[in-house]
């Protein structure tokens, strides 16, 4: 294989230091996993360890950092890195991509991925450059913001890419994400996991050169490939407006853009919800400053605004939800100063903004006191900084999301509380999508939307195979949610954009992929990574203590709380038919109707070569 170094590099924290040592990669992992997500869920079952599972803030818990197999090649929306760990969040496998550099310094160092286990006795940042591999004292950088670290790491370390958390991370937030050079790994609280190993950054640069095994073939197609994509409508929108242009659906059309802690669907409690809309959704022609893409990305949705105290590349459509709508404020000038702080002192803006909504929620119902009010931008504010520091008492409650300040509680609160195995939902209401209630309840990593892409068939109706759904059946969302995660693990396995679900996909990827890679595989291949990808994540999650009947459910309020406005008003998820959809979900995987796969469904995806015994125990010998 010309493409992938067959390497990776494994760095143990020793007390004050690093020792590095290269291990070999079976030519399998490629050939079943291709990369990214799903061989960077395999390192870490690997390197974790096959008696009991080491606990999340333990220095034992490995972070396994692992680019897409076609990061570095010439398709530009190719950039995505996966990190993964064992979440402190959910207990359960976390992970997050990221569009950051990291991924392709590595690759050009030699490595196809980077492993860090055990931790520092003080904070540190380790670097790895031609130079080799070594840790340097964090010292005043521990402490600071993420802007300002960055900017002070780059003085000495200039063009170096970097893995940077922020005081939420250092204080081991559970909600703590980390910055790749301006590009966030954000969910699951991975911050938290560098925090523990006292690893205030890592810094990559490599020197090598990325052949692929078909030069010519490999830039020609991707030149096609690169030009369907940025023309097409859907890359045209994100372009001129960002992800908040998603609002024309599930604010205008549907009605399923949550608001409140979710009491309301859409804009109609702002004081003018036509102009909120209007601001909202397309800011970004009248305030953009600049743009930040990812990296090699010929076709940026990013949107840089300036806030007064700085830019920020964002608000996100998610972010617009979780500082904007599921608080109280409309305003964007107010979200991009929030989301700028909450970059710079390093969480996970969907998690922190819906832990925020919940106690204000629970302020209301006096269960909790001191609480800001909707909308109140100045309390937040202050509120987000002691949540990162875990100053006072309502930041201190606060500060590791929702399920533990209810924990906290002894569980007052409980009914208010909006989350998956830990995990706080993203901005689509599931009562008016049925196939996103189903993948936010099955999800490895919680209540997710980037799992199953689900939204994405929903709210146009149709996408990639499918057309004409329905999102308020339940008829056909079994399937369609398995497909869609199967395919939404092919983009995070290869590190293509799930932005470029509207032109590329296995199809007509396979080619490029032969070209780049050598590795023959046929579009159905490439998919079937994708399928194995999520049986080997549900196995690591039973190993790491799942329990399907307990965890693959939804909140109680979606079940007994209708919509209360807007065009999906009254809907609400019908536990029975949920049940039936899940169980045909667990039937559609070769799963048993417990949610076990079965040691058949291994065999048939050659997952039997490559897992270790721990995990080839846990399955069931049939689908009884």
């Amino acid at each position: 294989m010309a493409w992938f170094h067959g390497k990776g590099l494994v760095v143990e924290l020793d007390g004050g230091g690093a020792r590095a040592r290269e291990e070999r990669v079976p030519q399998e992992y490629y050939q079943l996993l291709l990369g990214g997500r799903g061989l960077g869920v395999l390192l870490w079952t690997l390197h974790a360890g096959s008696r009991d599972p080491p606990s999340p803030l333990d220095p034992g818990n490995p972070l396994v950092i692992s680019p897409g197999g076609l990061v570095g090649s010439p398709l530009s929306t190719a950039s995505k890195t996966a990190f993964v760990a064992r979440s402190p969040q959910t207990g359960l496998l976390g992970r997050a991509m990221t569009g950051g550099r990291i991924g392709w310094e590595l690759r050009k160092a030699g490595y196809d991925y980077l492993v860090i286990a055990g931790g520092l006795e003080e904070p540190g940042v380790l670097i790895v450059d031609d130079e080799g591999v070594r840790v340097e004292p964090a010292g005043s950088l521990w402490g600071l913001t993420i802007g300002e670290a960055r900017r002070r790491l780059q003085e000495e370390y200039k063009g170096y890419a970097d893995a940077i958390i922020g005081p939420a991370g250092e204080n081991k937030s559970r909600i703590a994400m980390i910055d790749t050079n301006g590009r966030q790994a954000g969910r699951t609280g991975l911050g938290a996991v560098m925090g523990s190993k006292n690893l205030k950054a890592i810094l990559v640069k490599g020197r090598g050169t990325l052949r692929p095994a078909k030069p010519g073939e490999a830039r020609e197609i991707a030149r096609r490939l690169n030009r369907e994509t940025r023309e097409h409508p859907a890359s045209k929108a994100l372009v001129e407006y960002g992800t908040p242009i998603i609002m024309d659906y599930t604010n205008k059309k549907h009605g399923v853009l949550p608001s409140l802690n979710w009491k309301r669907s859409t804009l109609s409690w702002c004081p003018d919800p036509e102009k909120a809309h209007a601001e909202l959704s397309r800011f970004a022609p009248k305030h953009r400053v600049s743009r930040n893409p990812c990296t090699g990305c010929g076709r940026p949705c990013s949107q840089v605004l300036e806030t007064g105290e700085g830019r920020v590349d964002g608000p996100e459509y998610e972010t617009v939800y979780a500082l904007g709508t599921n608080i109280g404020i409309c305003n964007i000038r107010e979200i991009a100063s929030l989301n700028r702080l909450a970059d710079e002192l390093g969480f996970d803006t969907i998690s922190l903004g819906a832990t925020i909504a919940w106690a204000i929620h629970a302020g209301e119902k006096g269960i909790i006191v001191g609480t800001p009010g909707w909308g109140d931008y100045e309390a937040i504010r202050r509120l987000i900084v002691d949540m990162a520091h875990r100053r006072g008492t309502l930041g201190s409650l606060l500060a590791d999301g929702v399920r533990a300040a209810v924990e906290r509680l002894g569980g007052r609160g409980g009914d208010l509380a909006l989350h998956v195995k830990g995990l706080e939902p993203p901005a689509y209401d599931a009562r008016g999508l049925r196939g996103m209630a189903l993948g936010y309840a099955v999800a490895s990593r919680g209540a997710d939307h980037l799992t199953s892409g689900a939204y994405a068939f929903e709210l146009p109706g149709s996408l990639w195979r499918f057309s004409g759904v329905d999102r308020l059946s339940y008829e056909g969302k079994a399937l369609l949610v398995k497909a869609g995660e199967d395919l939404m693990a092919f983009y995070d396995n290869t590190g293509i954009c799930k932005f470029s679900r509207y032109t590329l996909h296995p199809e007509n990827v396979a080619p490029f992929w032969k070209a780049v890679t050598g590795i023959d595989h046929a579009p159905g291949d490439l998919l079937e990574a994708g399928e194995r990808t999520i049986t080997l994540e549900r196995l690591v999650n039973l190993w790491l203590g799942l329990d399907p009947e307990r965890d693959d459910t939804l909140p109680e309020r979606l079940y007994t709380e209708p919509i209360s406005d807007g065009p999906s008003k009254g809907q609400v998820i019908d536990r029975e038919a949920f049940n039936t959809m899940r169980r045909e979900y667990y039937a559609s995987r070769g799963w048993n109707p417990r949610g076990i796969p079965t040691s058949y469904t291994l065999l048939r995806l050659g997952l039997e070569e490559i897992l270790p015994s721990n995990l080839k125990d846990l399955a069931t010998p049939s689908l009884r």
